[in-house]
């Protein structure tokens, strides 16, 4: 049960990593174009990265020996 609840979480770990990325990429994405940057986006983006391998590493963590 454990190694499930781990593996799920782990999961949605690398989910909100990789949407962070993507939305740090289209935010700031205007810094190389000469628009306005989104800080929403990137801000967010950065939350969600960090949020992510938090609970990837918590996931991990959780795993039954």
């Amino acid at each position: 049960m454990l190694f499930r609840f781990g593996s799920t979480h782990r999961a949605l770990g690398w989910l909100l990593t990789v949407l962070g990325i993507v939305a740090t990429a289209v935010g700031g994405r205007g810094y190389v174009t000469g628009e306005p940057v989104r800080p929403g986006w990137v801000l967010g983006g950065l939350a969600a990265i960090v949020l992510g391998t938090a609970l990837v590493r918590w996931a991990r963590r959780a795993r039954p020996e």
